[in-house]
């Protein structure tokens, strides 16, 4: 399927089916669903460090992510360390016709924008409340868009109203995405980087952000990564390890899930339509707190996945086909401020975790 085709199907009504990726799962038409395979070819680029390798897509009006949930930039799949694939696609279809996912008889069928793989930004919205019907407000790292709705949805598509100026530059183990919003009439800017970076002679690859405020109005929003991993099939034996005592806030199925202290271990594999979800709790402000480790216990592949910013707020999300974790940090910003920050994977096998 080319470019043109996809573009189609994303603008496409999405009024047919729109399950949240809750049950009762509502059905999709199979003459609007395109596998995934098809998003193969999007612009991207590969970097290799000869231990890691991983496919980034480019920000682009026709790439892989056009939707408005997600940054544009640095999306990041089939990350592969000693043959195995932590950023597999998680859905084995497309279709417009959902909001969010669903499912049909091959498997999960995914919204257009929610097709993400492996660790993916997602940045709060600023001044949606504040927008008339059809104002502006801000979404870092898609843009300036257009308030058409009464109600903020993350899984709504808005009008991308202003882009930007979007520039690219890679090396073998690293690509570097620039985005500058200026002088835009809803007071907003900002000049935004992100780094995707092998780190020379380790299985570590680390995502580095700098924000700052170009505008006249204040940013105040919250960011985190959706890291979609690929361990096991089901999350069958995978363990996620904290640096406190886990407890959840949501009813987690007691057959599925047990807690022990820092501890959280899936008791068998998910299946179906299932889904295992909840905030976690128990973390303080303590920047030591963001770190956490992942493994698949039946084969020792895993990831540790740590950030240099505080958590406040902790969701673990996962369906069969994979699993998320996503630490929330708060990202304030008064005009001509800057942040930095950075998300750091360490990848490990068989023997390596510990």
């Amino acid at each position: 399927m080319r470019y043109t085709t996809i573009a189609a199907l994303l603008l496409a009504s999405t009024t047919l089916a729109r399950s949240q990726g809750h049950e009762p799962f509502a059905p999709v038409n199979p003459a609007d669903t395109s596998p995934a395979s098809a998003l193969d070819d999007l612009p991207n680029k590969t970097i290799d460090n000869g231990i890691v390798s991983a496919k980034v897509y480019l920000p682009d009006e026709f790439g892989f992510y056009r939707s408005t949930r997600f940054d544009h930039a640095g999306m990041i799949t089939h990350i592969t360390y000693k043959g195995h694939d932590y950023g597999k696609y998680w859905f084995v279809k497309t279709s417009p016709d959902v909001q969010n996912f669903t499912y049909d008889k091959d498997g999960l069928v995914a919204h257009p924008s929610d097709v993400a793989a492996g660790p993916v930004e997602e940045f709060g919205e600023n001044g949606f409340d504040a927008a008339d019907s059809g104002g502006r407000f801000l979404k870092i790292g898609v843009g300036i868009l257009k308030r058409d709705n009464d109600k903020y949805d993350r899984f709504h598509t808005y009008p991308i109203i202003n882009r930007g100026k979007r520039t690219t530059t890679a090396t073998k183990t690293s690509i570097r995405f620039d985005q500058v919003i200026a002088k835009d009439p809803s007071g907003y800017g900002y000049s935004y980087t992100k780094t995707v970076r092998l780190l020379p002679g380790k299985a570590t690859l680390v995502i580095e952000d700098r924000l700052k405020n170009t505008g006249k109005k204040p940013i105040d929003t919250t960011v985190y990564n959706h890291h979609f991993m690929t361990l096991s099939p089901g999350e069958e034996g995978v363990e996620l390890q904290a640096p406190f005592s886990l407890k959840n806030t949501r009813p987690m199925p007691a057959d599925v899930i047990k807690f022990d202290g820092a501890r959280m271990s899936y008791l068998r594999g998910i299946v179906g339509q299932e889904q295992v979800a909840s905030d976690l709790t128990g973390f303080t402000n303590a920047v030591a707190d963001n770190d956490f480790r992942i493994t698949a216990t039946k084969t020792g592949y895993g990831v540790r996945i740590r950030a240099d910013m505080p958590v406040t707020r902790l969701l673990w999300w996962s369906v069969p086909s994979t699993m998320g974790i996503e630490p929330y940090m708060d990202v304030k910003l008064k005009p001509g401020e800057e942040k930095r920050w950075s998300h750091t994977m360490d990848y490990y096998g068989p023997g390596e975790g510990k």
